[in-house]
C-alpha cells in the first residue's frame, strides 16, 4: 500500500503508529468526498482529473470526530516484533519481518498460551531448532507499555512524502 495521505485523529494525532496511518490517494479523495473528514494540507504538485473535475489530492487530513486512543498495546505479531526489536531472543540476531517467527516459550503443545508472556521473537533457524522443548531465551517476555513499543519504533523521517507531516508524528 502507498503511503499517500497522513490521517489524523480529531485532538490532531495520528490515529495509529504501529503501523502509521497513512492511507492511499484514494480512500483519501473518497474521505473529503464523503465529508468525513478536514483537509489540512493538499500535495502541491499532485492533481488528479476526471472528465468533470480535478482535485488536488490531500497530503494531511483530520477525521471530524476524536475516537478515544487505547491506552493498551494489543497483543499481535507486529507488535511483539516491535517489542523484541525484529530481533530474535534465542540467537539474538536482528531480521526482517518476512523471516521472523512468533515462538511459543512453553509449546502450545504443552498448553503454552499466546500471551505477552509467553511468546517471543525467533527466526525460523532457531525456532525450528527449538521445536517442542521448553527453553528459556535471553530475555524473559514482558507485556509492553505504549511508550514502550513508541520508543523502540523508529519510524523513517525519510519515507514521508510530504515534510509536514513530522510536525503532526513527532509533536510533544
Amino acid at each position: 500500500m502507498s503511503q499517500d495521505c497522513l490521517l489524523l485523529n480529531g485532538n490532531g494525532r495520528p490515529v495509529s503508529y504501529f503501523p502509521l496511518s497513512v492511507i492511499t490517494w484514494k480512500k483519501a479523495i473518497k474521505l473529503i468526498i464523503t465529508r468525513s473528514v478536514f483537509l489540512i494540507k493538499e500535495h502541491e504538485d499532485w492533481v488528479v482529473r476526471s472528465p468533470s473535475i480535478e482535485i488536488n489530492v490531500p497530503s494531511i487530513l483530520m477525521l471530524q470526530n476524536y475516537h478515544p486512543f487505547h491506552n493498551y498495546v494489543k497483543f499481535s505479531r507486529t507488535n511483539v516484533f516491535l517489542r523484541d526489536l525484529y530481533t530474535c531472543q534465542y540467537c539474538f540476531d536482528s531480521f526482517e519481518k518476512k523471516d521472523l517467527t512468533m515462538d511459543h516459550v512453553v509449546p502450545r503443545s504443552k498448553k503454552g498460551s499466546s500471551t505477552w508472556d509467553n511468546v517471543v521473537t525467533a527466526c525460523k533457524v532457531c525456532n525450528l531448532n527449538k521445536g517442542d522443548k521448553e527453553v528459556r531465551p535471553k530475555i524473559e517476555p514482558i507485556k509492553p507499555s505504549f511508550s514502550y513499543l513508541l520508543k523502540g519504533h523508529q519510524i523513517n523521517r525519510n519515507g514521508f512524502p510530504d515534510s509536514e507531516w513530522e510536525k503532526y508524528i513527532f509533536q510533544s
